[in-house]
């Protein structure tokens, strides 16, 4: 679940009609006759709402538009797709650069924080009255708008579900289908007689933005562009981890969403429409339009996994976005996003959104006239009740076009498999048939108006007036229901052959892992697989330029001619340089000097090895020539990036991060990071609300989102009854506050409010509980913190207590989330246990399964994979490990001072 996101049950109903005006246009106090210049400016330019809320707030987010647009006409007249994208992002840069700079230079002489981008050329900034004054006398500044509330557009229950969200859904666990079989939508749009054709999608990459893809999914992960065919897989360029969620910059999806619809899109097993495309992805779904403007950058110039070295030559085809506002409206930020796009010659699509039945409900931005907008329809071609209804922008057909939405069979997290219903559902069925159509006719790589002309005349008309339309166009479905097999029928003939080949090395030895790229009229990828060969059953004829490369091996160069119909070969030879070994060992830099479980990789990931977690040792292969600097990254949390030079890894110190979250180091005078998944001992809840407050096993399944990890405690608003208040304390045990040297209270946080209504505080008191005294406060949005308090005024008291207290005040609002609760920070005595929980029968792993020493009460939990970190004092202990529905298991350790000990679990299922 995303922060910045609002649920359909908080919504009031908005008029279309009076939504669909661009947000500049100035109304009630703010259209009241000028007395000046400034207020003419202010009039003319600035959102009502934005001038309502420093009224009332002092400031407000402030978001810039500026006059003109980027000259797209070179992209626009390129004749290639990457030709198109290069150019593109070229010009959209230069016109950011020129258009922000007079503001961006005011801004910095005043020393104001800002964020600017360049994907829509805008400029955010906090401002008051007198700052809005100085902005708006910008000739070049057009507009300052308010940031659009933009949100994931959400799964519609299953019948007999409660509540609006994925993890409602029924999951499938078996996956199984019959031989040659697909999903009802697959069939329906018409994707198996296309690949009998022999298009399968093959040659197009398809995007999403959305909230991450499982990459490693077994429906998916053939699919997946970052596979490298040799067992190791390449994130770069593929998989932008924009929200900072996902362990290694590895593809994650900790919701599900975006996993379900990339399966719709190209997953195998029979629930997607182009089984043969390569996907990408962004998780910028949906925090914020700030990530979603970075997402648009990102896709029409992908970038590593630190967000450098652009490359439009790596942008997709199409992009698919299930999301949108929930309240119609329009968005001139995003606009700009999506003239990108255009220019790029990346195809955009969008959800039509789940505000209907009635008519004026279309979502931002599907409302576009320039985007493909999909609504849903079910198994007996019956548009779907939630499907949005047009008309759109300036009176435009919206919907587009209509395609299966409801309940809609496709991938899960954790190899999963489960039904869904909605126009999040519906988009990507149309990605996967723009997939087919590219692939087929490959002249339509780039073309938007070609392909919508395409989609849209061949759609099966669908009749419904009840939002004006006919037959052959309506509001409702669009042109009609999507057909890719007509589609293909009716697109430019395409003229194709084969290619097939074989790379070597130096004495004959098949290399596997090369990376084949063929630039053409269209550009093609291959990766040699174990046998150093590859092969294209089909690849448009023409004229290519081949580059064959690979980390360790030299690059090579040439051309190959595919005629009509013809067998073409291209085989190439690879020289293999000179190497080094770089062997050393990692350890903790923070005084313990521990072996650290940590991955150290040249700047690529060209070369990547992985500790021995008890040791510390690695060793890597990298060329013996040019400049590798190794990064260091620990798989423990509260550790710094290290970047080293290979001449200087024998030993690699990595320091300890500010925040004290590394194991091992900690208070002993208050120290609780809740990794009992239970009230701690000596601390107490108090609730004053009509529901349960602070709770400590994440009940609510949101994960830990402080920069803590594991267990945390929660008082969540957004998860109670809207109609009970939450008002909760969380007091901590008596402490003795003369015995730190550093009397700071630390605790990492995460806090969203949404301006709704709650407020946040911590409190001490000396007199146990009787009088309390407030020493920290927020009703604003404070996200993935670690807060510092000053208690220096009661350094001399030797029973002190603080107090976490969170009230909702009654509005239904967000959450508070507090971890690693601790006065001052130093290095702890004692050692590290890790090792795994797994199940005795079966040898599978155990999440959740909480390990704990008896002798010192320590505890932690495992992750997903059923490893554990356990930090605990040194010296003979026997752990135990136990979750609910499994016996409690033991395991002896002699753990170490300053070292690494191992200790696994087998524990029996219960019954």
């Amino acid at each position: 679940m995303t922060v910045a996101q609002r649920r359909s049950r908080r919504i009031l109903a908005a008029a279309f009609a009076g939504a669909l005006v661009p947000a500049m246009v100035a109304t009630g106090a703010a259209a009241q006759s000028p007395e000046s210049e400034t207020e003419i400016l202010i009039e003319e330019k600035v959102a009502p709402e934005l001038l309502d809320e420093i009224d009332e707030q002092g400031d407000a987010e402030l978001w810039l538009l500026f006059t003109g647009s980027p000259d797209y006409a070179a992209a626009l007249a390129a004749g290639t797709k990457e030709e198109k994208g290069t150019a593109a992002v070229e010009a959209a840069k230069a016109y950011a650069e020129t258009s922000q700079a007079g503001v961006t230079a005011a801004l910095d002489e005043a020393g104001v924080d800002y964020e600017s981008y360049w994907g829509a050329s805008t400029v955010k900034v906090v401002g008051d009255a007198d700052l809005l004054a100085e902005l708006v006398a910008f000739d070049e500044v057009e507009a300052v708008v308010a940031a659009p509330d933009y949100g994931m557009i959400e799964p519609i229950a299953p019948d007999g579900k409660t509540e609006n969200d994925f993890q409602t859904w029924d999951a499938v666990q078996d996956a199984a289908l019959a031989e040659g079989a697909a999903e009802w939508g697959v069939e329906d749009v018409g994707a198996p007689e296309v690949w009998e054709q022999g298009f399968t999608g093959e040659g197009i990459v398809v995007a999403s933005i959305d909230t991450g893809v499982q990459y490693d999914h077994p429906a998916l992960v053939e699919q997946y562009r970052g596979n490298n065919g040799d067992g190791t897989f390449t994130h770069d360029y593929n998989f932008y981890d924009i929200q900072d969620v996902c362990e290694g910059d590895a593809p994650c999806d900790e919701d599900g969403h975006g996993t379900h619809t990339m399966g719709t899109m190209v997953g195998s097993e029979g629930i997607g429409v182009a089984p043969g495309a390569e996907w990408i992805a962004v998780n910028g779904c949906c925090p914020s339009i700030e990530t979603l403007i970075l997402a648009g950058q990102w896709l029409a110039a992908p970038t590593d996994a630190e967000g450098k070295n652009p490359d439009p030559l790596k942008a997709p085809h199409v992009v698919n976005n299930s999301w949108g506002t929930t309240i119609p409206g329009y968005d001139p930020i995003y606009a700009e996003v999506v003239n990108l796009w255009h220019a790029s010659g990346i195809i955009p699509v969008f959800a039509a959104g789940n505000n209907g039945s009635a008519c004026l409900t279309m979502s931002t931005p599907g409302v576009y006239e320039n985007v493909i907008a999909v609504g849903a329809y079910d198994e007996a071609h019956e548009i779907a009740e939630f499907s949005s209804r047009g008309h759109g922008l300036n009176g435009t057909l919206k919907p587009d076009i209509s395609a299966p939405g409801v309940d809609v069979r496709s991938a899960l997290p954790g190899d999963e498999y489960g039904l869904g219903s909605g126009t999040s559902m519906a988009t990507p069925h149309l990605v996967g048939t723009i997939a087919l159509l590219m692939s087929a006719s490959p002249t339509l790589e780039g073309d938007y108006e070609a392909v919508y002309e395409t989609l849209t005349g061949t759609a099966i008309d669908t009749e419904d007036d009840q939002c004006t339309g006919d037959k052959e166009a309506n509001n409702v479905y669009g042109h009609g229901r999507v057909n890719v097999e007509d589609a293909v029928d009716e697109a430019p003939v395409g003229k194709f052959g084969s290619l097939s080949g074989e790379v070597t090395d130096q004495d004959g030895e098949p290399v596997a892992g090369v990376r084949l790229v063929f630039e053409g009229a269209v550009v093609r990828e291959a990766t040699t697989g174990a046998d150093g060969a590859y092969a294209f059953a089909r690849i448009p004829a023409g004229r290519y330029h081949v580059t064959a490369s690979k980390f360790l091996y030299g690059t090579v160069t040439g051309s190959v001619r595919i005629k009509n119909n013809g067998e073409a070969v291209f085989d190439a030879e690879l020289t293999r340089e000179e190497t080094r070994v770089v062997e050393g060992t990692v350890v903790d830099g923070g005084g313990h000097g521990w072996a650290l479980d940590a991955t150290v990789s040249t700047a690529g990931d060209e070369a990547v090895a992985v500790t021995d977690p008890f040791t510390g040792a690695f060793s890597l292969e990298i060329p013996a020539g040019g400049d590798w600097p190794l990064t260091v990254e620990t798989a423990y949390p509260g550790y710094d990036t290290a970047v080293v030079d290979p001449d200087e890894a024998a030993v690699i110190e990595v320091p300890v991060s500010p925040g004290c979250l590394a194991p091992g180091y900690g208070s002993d005078v208050l120290d609780e990071s809740f990794e009992s998944l239970a009230l701690p001992a000596g601390w107490e809840v108090v609730d004053r609300g009509e529901t349960t407050g602070w709770v400590f096993d994440d009940p609510f399944g949101y994960g830990n989102m402080t920069p803590g990890s594991g267990g945390f405690a929660e008082a969540n608003s957004d998860a109670a009854d809207p109609e009970h208040q939450v008002d909760t304390d969380l007091i901590s045990p008596v402490f003795d506050l003369t015995a730190a040297e550093d009397p700071t209270l630390s605790f990492a946080s995460f806090f969203v409010d949404g301006a709704i209504g709650s407020e946040a505080e911590v409190l001490v008191s000396v007199d146990g509980g009787a009088t309390w005294e407030q020493v920290w406060y927020t009703n604003e949005d404070i996200e993935a913190t670690i807060e510092a308090v000053d208690l220096s005024d009661w350094a001399d008291q030797t029973a002190v207590q603080v107090k976490f207290h969170f009230n909702d005040n009654d509005t239904w609002s967000y959450w508070w989330m507090v971890d690693n609760v601790r006065i001052g920070c130093g290095e702890l005595e004692g050692g590290l246990v890790r090792g795994t929980v797994t199940d005795a029968a079966t040898g599978d792993p155990i999440e959740g399964a909480i390990v704990t020493d008896p002798a010192t009460g320590e505890a932690t939990a495992t992750a997903a994979d059923g490893s554990y970190v356990l930090f605990t004092h040194a010296g003979a202990t026997t752990l135990e490990a136990g979750l609910e529905g499994w016996t409690t298991g033991t395991a002896e350790a002699a753990v170490e001072a300053d070292a690494v000990v191992g200790a696994d679990f087998a524990l029996e299922a219960e019954g």
